[in-house]
């Protein structure tokens, strides 16, 4: 059984990520979605929530943290299909299967990631697609030597033009208190500003870390660039799988579908137009803000000459 977890910004392509892996018939792949079990940007994760409920040696405690599992206190998208109960998973065998384990912090993530499998074995590949877990890559690989990490990558105007785009529209369609246009008019600049720090920062920061990871852990650490990926497939899927140690195959040239924040939906493989698409959304005193404050990375990873 590998173990194999993608982390990186948002709107890097974590999830087309995931689908070149799953696209591969040679291995059966059970990377979970978004479960935040390390933390997420700047709030605690499932973890630091369980620790404050106690000692999970006690029976009652991990009873609690089951209770709060299957009431939905979790955020992420697996928590929410793991009590809409689409892997049938039920309330009593979670926590038969806790109580099973040695109850460390790292059973209890391996029991989370293995309830996301429908089987498990030499041929089959279990991870977690949690982006800011990034942050926590020395501990995953403390807890799981022989892991692969893959770090995704993009050009952070092409990630500021996707995500402004995204909240903006997330803003305007809100089901639940919709704001009025008024209040619409007035939160998208602030919003703006606030999206703008946070993506400059925290693809600084991401830059830093992949130098450092990349030094640290050589054989269990990869950066995947999302424009490589996009525009040389074949190249860059073959590398990917020289570092996953299995096989090449043609079937994951076509990966199922990709998140866009353009079409509004889902599109099948690769799409070519994302590489350039961003730049008719981008301001120009925002690009050159990040041009200003990102030079020498832009420079080194070919975003910019």
């Amino acid at each position: 059984m590998t173990y194999v977890f993608i982390v990186g910004l948002p709107r890097t392509g974590t999830k087309l990520t995931v689908n070149v892996i799953e696209s591969c018939p040679q291995k059966r792949c059970f990377i979970t979605p978004e479960n935040f079990f390390l933390g997420r940007v700047l709030r605690p994760g499932v973890r630091q929530k369980m620790q404050r409920i106690g000692d999970m040696t006690i029976d009652n405690n991990v009873r609690t943290f089951v209770d709060n599992i299957y009431a939905g206190e979790y955020f992420g998208v697996y928590w929410w299909e793991l009590n809409a109960g689409k892997w049938g998973i039920d309330k009593e065998t979670m926590l038969q299967r806790l109580l099973a384990s040695d109850r460390s912090d790292k059973a209890i993530y391996e029991v989370l990631l293995q309830a996301y499998a429908d089987e498990l074995g030499d041929n089959v590949i279990i991870g977690d697609k949690s982006g800011p877990h990034l942050y926590h890559v020395p501990t995953l690989l403390e807890w799981f030597p022989d892991a692969k990490v893959i770090h995704t990558l993009r050009d952070p105007r092409a990630i500021l033009a996707s995500e402004l785009k995204k909240s903006h529209r997330l803003l305007q369609t809100a089901k639940n208190r919709k704001p009025s246009p008024l209040l619409v008019k007035l939160l998208t600049p602030i919003l703006s500003i606030v999206i703008i720090l946070y993506i400059t920062i925290a693809w600084l920061y991401a830059v830093k870390l992949h130098y450092k990871y990349s030094k640290r852990y050589p054989h269990n650490y990869y950066l995947s660039k999302f424009e490589d990926l996009v525009a040389h497939p074949e190249k860059s899927v073959r590398a990917l799988c020289q570092f996953l140690e299995i096989e090449f195959h043609p079937a994951m040239l076509a990966p199922s579908h990709i998140d866009s924040s353009y079409a509004g939906g889902q599109e099948s493989g690769f799409d070519s137009e994302t590489l350039s698409r961003w730049k008719e959304h981008l301001n120009p005193w925002v690009n050159s803000w990040l041009v200003f404050w990102g030079k020498k990375y832009l420079q080194e990873f070919g975003y910019i000459h």
